[in-house]
């Protein structure tokens, strides 16, 4: 664990923590933009994300999601350690940041295996899954850890429990259109009627997570935290 922390003390004093949130935020988005813009035949508001990933500039989006949640992990340990303060609950600091780094892993999973078979498609889902979760879990106890730091504003509070609300919003509506689509006898309408909207609201979330590393990267650099 020692050494662990001596190679990102190193590398933190080579390049900023907050650098890689940016750069995280910057291959997500435009990994996404080209795959958007090189396949016409998707449609946002239809079609989920995972569809974008196998559409003619799908490859750009798998990549993006990848180099993205990879590069998202030592800005998680930077903004673990830019929240630390004699009133923050060290334990619920570490464990915040164990999280932030489990879903970034799971993103890039989450698009490493996708759409050759059953199979891997299962263990898309599952990771997706999880990172969404994580997420969810990151956005809230940041901001809880947040409130009790000076460093950070009322805004960075605020984007994560809206950023929380969308993506368990969302969560709820998976469940729904799973649970109808697996007991068709009982809710399958339903679940195809609520189906329209999640496809925007995936979107939504994929950009409620870029925006908050954005927002939360441009902060520390503000601030030179």
């Amino acid at each position: 664990m020692e050494k662990i922390n001596e190679f990102f003390n190193k590398l933190f004093n080579l390049i900023p923590g907050y650098i890689f949130g940016l750069i995280a935020f910057s291959i997500g988005f435009i990994g996404s933009t080209l795959a958007l813009i090189l396949s016409p035949e998707y449609k946002m508001w239809k079609y989920s994300i995972s569809i974008l990933g196998h559409a003619t500039g799908g490859m750009y989006l798998r990549i993006g999601v990848i180099i993205s949640g990879l590069v998202a992990i030592p800005f998680f340990i930077y903004l673990g350690r830019a929240v630390k303060e004699d009133n923050v609950n060290e334990v619920l600091r570490k464990i915040t940041v164990g999280i932030g780094i489990f879903s970034s892993v799971n993103v890039s999973l989450s698009e490493i295996f996708t759409g050759v078979n059953n199979f891997i498609i299962m263990l898309h889902g599952i990771f997706a899954l999880c990172s969404w979760i994580g997420y969810v879990a990151i956005f809230i106890l940041f901001s809880v850890i947040m409130l009790k730091n000076s460093k950070f504003s009322k805004y960075n509070v605020y984007l994560g429990y809206v950023a929380a609300g969308i993506l368990i919003f969302y969560l709820i509506l998976f469940f729904v259109t799973n649970f109808c689509n697996l007991y068709v006898e009982i809710c399958y309408e339903f679940g195809r009627g609520v189906y329209i909207i999640m496809p925007t609201l995936e979107w939504m979330v994929y950009f409620s997570v870029l925006f908050w590393i954005l927002f939360n990267s441009g902060h520390l650099l503000y601030k030179k935290i």
